[in-house]
């Protein structure tokens, strides 16, 4: 079996109901859709979820121009796709970094052979060893009021931890959603905060002294990313756990993080990783220093969720704590998908939400079937599909 055909297709979803980023409204997850087409007729697709320079320094057009000018031409087409490790080896040769874009790569592989062998993604990553993935929920911003009875909802609806996006507003603001959250469901779910790196270090020190008392399951990366001495000294501060995510991209990061002793645990987007095969790596090595690892998602759909619903449920690792891959949920503002199917999505189907439980699909490769009506209907204004033939 020969890869013989790449496409490479920019698409733009919009999100249901805006998310507020450190302040500011985002409408749109651009994204890439990738088809690796085959000389047997089988053909592996993949979706990138949002693009993101701030966080990943990627964004739509690196990765399609990594893709079709880079990974495409040199690597793929003509190349056997069960070599994966061959594959993912000469594009860490040939591009420094970029693993949004090798991801994206990845998932398209991994599905193709789950297709090709007739099997559920999961089972080639080693089978169920989580039956039912327990999530938490990353929020919105707003004012602690509204945070508060939106987490109500969400408490009710099953699930078992809930993040706050802090860092946008004074810290005060940040301290009273926190307990205003506390408040308003009880002791029994946890409760994470995330700051992408917003503070400096007197800044994450005043708010996790104060809401120590409000009992917060963990603090992700509240200081930059490259503040991993400051990350250290705040962990010797304070009693919250501290979880490193901007701070830890590639494997090598993970070791260093535990040298110092600047984190409690990890975090983990598959994108940021590099792809499946490198997130089963980074996983080994949180499991060999005993670090509890969170997996987040970029904003996708169900075709891109179905990455991280199998990836969870054939980890056994990731069945200890709450995990946060609810991209298609944000991108179509669901509580999960109990209700009204969804239509517009990238996917004919997605991964099950439900209870506060994510479940993997069960059809070959990722499960997912490709919706061909939203692909054109989501096409990003002004730009074309790319096509690579042998």
């Amino acid at each position: 079996m020969k890869i013989n055909q790449i496409e490479c297709i920019p698409v733009s979803l919009p999100f249901a109901k805006p998310i507020i980023m450190s302040g500011a409204a985002v409408n749109w997850a651009h994204a890439v859709l990738l088809k690796l087409h085959t000389d047997e007729g089988v053909t592996g697709i993949s979706e990138s979820g949002d693009t993101s320079m701030w966080y990943m320094g990627e964004s739509q057009e690196s990765i399609l121009h990594n893709i079709s000018t880079i990974y495409g031409p040199r690597i793929l087409l003509g190349e056997d796709p069960f070599n994966i490790e061959t594959i993912i080896a000469r594009m860490d040769k040939a591009v420094t970094r970029n693993n949004h874009s090798k991801a994206v790569v990845d998932y398209a592989l991994h599905d193709l052979i789950g297709k090709a062998l007739g099997v559920p993604l999961y089972k080639l990553l080693g089978g169920r060893s989580n039956e039912k993935i327990r999530l938490a929920y990353v929020m919105s911003s707003g004012t602690p009021r509204e945070v508060a009875q939106q987490a109500v909802k969400l408490a009710k609806a099953g699930y078992g931890g809930l993040k706050l996006k802090v860092g946008a507003n004074i810290i005060e603001e940040d301290i009273e959603m926190v307990a205003e959250v506390r408040r308003a469901v009880g002791n029994d779910v946890k409760i994470m905060t995330d700051t992408n790196g917003g503070w400096d270090y007197m800044q994450a020190l005043k708010f996790l002294t104060q809401v120590d008392k409000y009992d917060l399951f963990l603090a992700e990366q509240p200081i930059p990313r490259w503040d991993i001495d400051g990350l250290a000294r705040l962990r010797r501060k304070v009693d919250v756990p501290i979880f490193a995510d901007e701070a830890a991209s590639e494997l090598s990061d993970l070791h260093r993080l535990a040298r110092i002793d600047a984190i409690d645990g990890f975090f983990l987007k598959m994108a940021k990783a590099g792809g499946i095969r490198k997130s089963q790596k980074w996983v080994a090595i949180a499991q060999s220093l005993g670090f509890n690892v969170m997996c987040g998602c970029m904003i996708n759909s169900g075709l891109g969720a179905a990455v991280e619903a199998h990836f969870l449920a054939a980890t056994e690792w990731m069945g200890r704590i709450e995990q946060e891959s609810i991209g298609p949920l944000n991108l179509h503002d669901l509580i999960d998908t109990t209700g009204e199917a969804v239509t517009d999505d990238l996917g004919m189907t997605m991964p099950r939400y439900e209870n506060g439980y994510l479940y993997p699909p069960e059809g070959n490769g990722l499960g997912i079937d490709l919706n061909e009506d939203a692909v054109v209907k989501y096409a990003t204004p002004g730009k074309t599909p790319i096509v690579l033939k042998t």
